[in-house]
């Protein structure tokens, strides 16, 4: 890739993540992407040829840096202690984190629409295989060291846990909005996925 179209991509990316969190999928138009991105309409086409790419780019970069705060967190469990109660620590903060309620919303908004659409249904697939082969090795790894073997396969796991922490986030939000207390605290998140992380015997 060119520096230039290197350099547009990077603010069209970084424009399009403000734009999507701050108006959902469907309502951040094009020309508001750009507008956030401080470029033309003409350098969005000239770069993609749908918003619905250009999201799965923004995406994929949310979620690389999400896979690699996990990777680091998990490559500095100390499992000469409670593995699973570390665990169980890390992904309770993913949860905490991670998942902040636009990022949250978007991602859900997301996932709806690609239940509809091939295309989105397709890229989000084979992103996911990806992002929960990356978790799912960190987590083998840290079973490794241990000379134990997890409940699941790495890779499953990663799965089970990010499906656990979108409903969980998803309730919490509507919970929060409410006024209601918030069912499955910290404290009781981090109880659930020791007893979901301990080692097999």
């Amino acid at each position: 890739m060119p520096p230039q179209r290197s350099k547009t991509v990077e603010s069209l990316l970084a424009g399009a993540e403000r734009a999507f969190a701050e108006r959902g999928f469907h309502g951040a138009s094009i020309g508001y992407i750009c507008q956030c991105a401080g470029r033309t309409t003409g350098a969005f086409y000239s770069n993609y040829d749908s918003k619905v790419k250009l999201f799965l780019d923004v995406f994929r970069r949310h979620s690389d840096r999400t896979a690699e705060g996990v990777e680091q967190a998990l490559a500095a469990v100390d499992t000469s202690r409670d593995p699973a109660a570390a665990l169980a620590a890390v992904f309770a903060g993913v949860a905490d984190r991670v998942l902040d309620e636009r990022w949250l919303s978007l991602t859900m908004e997301f996932r709806l629409m690609a239940i509809r659409d091939a295309e989105a249904a397709g890229a989000l697939a084979e992103h996911e295989e990806q992002f929960n082969g990356r978790v799912g090795a960190a987590l083998d790894a840290v079973y490794a060291r241990i000379g134990r073997r997890p409940v699941l396969p790495g890779p499953l796991m990663a799965a089970l846990l990010g499906a656990m922490i979108r409903g969980v986030r998803l309730d919490r939000g509507f919970h929060q909005a409410s006024g209601g207390a918030v069912p499955l605290d910290r404290a009781a998140l981090e109880r659930a996925l020791h007893g979901l992380l301990a080692p097999s015997p």
